[in-house]
């Protein structure tokens, strides 16, 4: 008789293999660090722009885009880890 390997979790309800919540957790967490990090940088930059009276968000454009890059680069460095 042939398995049925389209539902994750085995017969006692356990999930296995890649689909397990602890690597949903753990993306979502990623994903979650990044936002926080963005947002905190550009809210800073525009706390700045603010402060400097500047017309061109000089600030935020630099910040936001520094965060964005930082994201990206412990992103990627957290998935050559694995």
């Amino acid at each position: 008789m042939k398995k049925d390997n389209s539902n994750p979790a085995n017969a006692n309800g356990k999930y296995s293999g890649d689909n397990s919540p602890s690597r949903f957790l753990k993306y979502s967490g990623m994903a979650m660090q990044m936002l926080g990090t963005i947002l905190v940088f550009t809210y800073g930059g525009y706390k700045l722009d603010e402060w400097q009276q500047n017309k061109l968000p000089v600030w935020t454009l630099i910040l936001s885009l520094a965060s964005i890059a930082a994201s990206l680069y412990l992103l990627i460095k957290s998935f050559t880890k694995q």
